[in-house]
């Protein structure tokens, strides 16, 4: 009798733990390094510390059950860190919160992007786009809650999204969502958007959603037939901003500094209590051993001594006004994608191990539907060509990944090298650079091909200047997205001459220019290197960036020294109300109003009208600083360009015609008539930039390396350059029996 032959067969693995742990750790990597450590916000801190028990006491019944009562509600009060996971119900995102409630079971208090994480939240999205919906998302909550996490059904708000005006009547209807002719980007934006109200609600920085490796794969294929460049075909990213919530405060790039103020506050930047003790016994030491004084001889320090070079700041002329700039926001919503390196057969494979039900969407199967669901029924059912096929296509989105992420830094470099950025001004949104020229190899000896190579270079070059330059954009622009590189190709030309690949009067004589409504303005001669970026002015055929805040105010500010007609907060209304939702304005300000008196305002830019009835409201010395500070901070037009609070009187939704606005304060500037401090307070904040590229000083006689090339040296060239060394070094020593010239004499 013959043995029976085993034969593996072999599937798809399940996901592991410790596998998933992994994949979560390498994307979710410490957002603020300089953060000392993360802590939960103990609310009930101080219910502990009050509780006393006496010595005497007799643990009875009763006083147990209060005992643990008091503890119960500590618990309570103790807000931890949390995720946010949102759950479609399909079998990628419902393996997905199966993982992430095995590793919070197993790893409790993992340490998540700065934050130990104890638990986390669900969130299912209901379309309402087809019948049962509802019930399918009340089933998928309940599936979620048996693995132990939390559930929240979030249903997207069509009103106002889809309004369709009756022919018969002047009301606005509904229509059917489904109808739209651009249904996938509304529901996008519309989906984003309560994701990260929900995250904001729930103090969640961390989104974590559950694309795999195939839908990276379907990506590609679409930006392929789109006929994107490299940039384009690096897929979906593993770590980004949340988007669409770009005027959401706490939700995008913003809601850091709201957490610094508070009294626990989840980021501490600063050092324990006991690592500052222990400092602090460590300094009353060494200064009793040893005193400053004996220090500073050792040193050779002495007050005329000249600070570390490269840390020096520059010294501020008195006469120049000054300014307390403003915050620069941080913070925010970031989405995490843990589940890019894993197939969707190998989820399914995890949700069938574990026997963890998910419910299939039958509008994925339509290939007329979406382009995505075409793509993915032709790249199933047809035999695709090799170059076409997923494992070529995943290697090369990471070969476009790793090229642009060199790119990104390199430019980054050359801009912290240079020390490009000379100074910038958030109060009044402005940057002035020093753009040096671009570094190009210049070898001694010119070879045949050393035209050619620099030819070929030239791309690359170009390349890193669009980068910087977008980099630069970015700090002024009030657009939501910089401008791809292909729009920067003049740019280039006009900051980097030398980069042009043709001659023009462009080159000779240094212009005037704008591009994302930024404009940039040589200061110096005919080819200058500085360059003054600031708002462009405003088009008169688009309506002023305004914000409107609810409400009423009866204040009307009055003239400098009619001390009598300015209101007492006593008589009026002294209750401060909370703070107001910061409001983006602009896409360059945040800012936020706290009234104790029912206010209406409304943030725009400041109006040529009403500077001369605001400065005749100051006193002398707040008129003259006003005069310093827009001479200096806001030359010329970019005053222009400040926000501006405005009070609003009139009846509600009339006209502005017959509405009264009066100029209250320059809150970027912190100048307000006399009075509204009583009644009135503002806060602005700047938006979200790149700070490590500011403060930045270049090193002189700092040799500068040359953009994109890195000097290399071959075997053959390396053994001539020795045999030459070899034959200087025989040459120069004096030959035996002959004395030297030095010598001879």
């Amino acid at each position: 009798m013959s043995v029976p032959t085993r034969v593996f067969h072999h599937g798809p693995k399940p996901i592991s733990a410790l596998e998933f742990r992994d994949a979560v750790e390498a994307v979710c990597p410490p957002r603020f390094p300089a953060v000392r450590h993360a802590r939960p916000r103990r609310v009930g801190t101080s219910v502990c510390r009050r509780l006393q028990l006496p010595l005497g006491l007799v643990l009875t019944p009763l006083v147990v059950l209060v005992l643990a009562s008091l503890l119960l509600l500590v618990k309570v009060l103790t807000v931890y860190f949390v995720l946010a996971l949102a759950v479609s119900g399909g079998v990628d995102s419902m393996a997905m919160a199966f993982l992430f409630s095995k590793l919070l079971k197993t790893h409790r208090g993992i340490k998540i992007a700065d934050n130990p994480a104890e638990s986390a939240y669900c969130l299912v999205i209901d379309h309402q786009l087809r019948q049962g919906s509802a019930r399918e998302a009340s089933r998928v909550a309940q599936e979620l809650q048996k693995m132990g996490l939390k559930a929240i059904v979030k249903q997207l708000n069509w009103k106002g999204a889809v309004p369709d005006r009756d022919k018969e009547s002047t009301t606005m209807t509904m229509a059917d969502p489904s109808q739209l002719p651009n249904l996938e980007s509304v529901a996008r934006t519309l989906r984003y958007q309560i994701l990260g109200l929900s995250c904001r609600h729930l103090q969640s920085s961390s989104l974590f959603f559950a694309h795999h490796s195939d839908d990276q794969y379907e990506t590609v294929l679409m930006r392929l037939l789109a006929g994107h460049g490299y940039r384009g075909l690096r897929g979906i990213p593993e770590t980004n901003p949340i988007p669409e919530c770009y005027e959401l405060h706490g939700v995008y790039k913003s809601g850091l500094l709201d957490d610094q103020r508070q009294r626990n506050p989840f980021l501490s930047f600063k050092p324990p209590n006991r690592e500052l003790r222990r400092l602090r016994w460590i300094l009353t030491h060494d200064f009793k051993e040893e005193s400053w004084h004996q220090i500073r001889t050792c040193l050779g320090v002495d007050g005329l001594s000249m600070p570390f070079p490269g840390h020096d700041v520059p010294d501020a002329d008195p006469r120049l006004p000054y300014l307390t700039p403003l915050s620069s926001e941080d913070g925010g919503v970031t989405i995490y994608r843990p589940l890019l390196a894993f197939d969707k057969d190998r989820l399914i494979a995890t949700c069938e191990a574990n026997k963890i039900p998910w419910f299939e969407d039958r509008t994925n199967a339509d290939a007329t539907l979406t382009t995505r669901n075409a793509v993915r029924h032709v790249a199933k059912s047809c035999t695709l060509p090799r170059a076409l096929q997923k494992p070529a296509i995943l290697a090369l989105c990471r070969r476009a990944k790793r090229k642009a992420t060199r790119e990104e830094a390199e430019a980054h470099r050359w801009l912290m090298r240079e020390a490009v950025i000379q100074d910038f001004d958030p109060n009044a949104g402005t940057l002035l650079v020093n753009l040096p020229s671009l570094p190009t190899r210049l070898p001694k000896v010119r070879r045949l091909y050393d035209s050619a190579r620099d030819e070929a270079r030239r791309p690359h070059r170009r390349a890193m200047a669009a980068i910087a330059i977008r980099k630069l954009i970015d700090f002024v622009t009030p657009e939501l997205h910089p401008p791809p590189l292909s729009n920067l190709s003049t740019v280039v030309d006009r900051l980097f001459p030398e980069l042009s690949t043709s001659t023009g009067s462009d080159q000779e004589n240094a212009k005037a220019f704008s591009i994302a409504a930024v404009l940039f303005t040589p200061v110096g001669g005919p080819l200058p290197t500085k360059w003054f970026l600031a708002r462009a002015p405003y088009s008169s055929s688009q309506p002023l960036p305004q914000r409107k805040l609810p409400g009423y105010l009866s204040y009307t500010p009055v003239a400098w020294g009619d001390a009598s007609a300015v209101p007492s907060a006593r008589h009026g209304h002294a209750h401060w109300r909370t703070w107001k939702t910061a409001k983006i304005w602009d896409g360059r300000f945040w800012i936020r109003v706290s009234a104790c008196v029912p206010a209406r305002f409304h943030v725009q830019p400041l109006l040529p009208r009403d500077v001369k009835p605001f400065r005749r409201a100051l006193p002398p010395t707040q008129r003259a600083k006003l005069e310093r500070i827009l001479k200096h901070h806001a030359p010329g037009k970019v005053r222009y360009s400040l926000p501006a609070l405005y009070s609003v009187e009139g009846p509600k939704g009339a006209d502005a015609a017959t509405q009264t606005q009066t100029l209250l304060a320059l809150p970027s500037l912190g100048i307000h008539v006399p009075g509204l401090e009583r009644w009135v307070r503002y806060e602005a904040r700047y938006k979200n930039v790149d700070l490590s590229l500011l403060g930045l000083r270049r090193r002189r006689g700092h040799k500068r390396p040359v953009i994109g090339y890195r000097a290399s040296c071959s075997a053959s060239r390396r053994r001539r350059r020795r045999r030459r060394s070899v034959a200087r070094k025989v040459k120069a020593k004096p030959r035996p029996g002959k004395p030297d010239a030095a010598c001879s004499g």
